[in-house]
């Protein structure tokens, strides 16, 4: 599970510009996180990010669960004949 919300991280981070990209200064490419204030912004934002998939999973899991014991439940009702 951590493997796949760590991959939906680097995607959503990539897509964004925030994974290795790197800041223009005077025509040069300067690396990403040029200041400690950067790195740590960039870190408190992936942790937020990661907080954010780890409730979306949550709740689809919570949701597929209760899915799962509903239809549970009226199959056993069809298997007694009962409507």
């Amino acid at each position: 599970m951590r493997s796949v919300l760590v991959a939906a991280l680097v995607v959503r981070m990539t897509a964004a510009g925030g994974a290795g990209a790197g800041v223009e200064v005077k025509g040069e490419r300067a690396p990403a996180g040029e200041s400690w204030e950067d790195v740590r912004k960039h870190f408190s934002a992936l942790r937020n990010e990661l907080s954010t998939l780890e409730n979306e999973f949550r709740d689809a899991r919570e949701k597929h669960r209760i899915e799962a014991e509903r239809k549970q439940q009226e199959s056993e009702r069809e298997r007694r004949g009962q409507p």
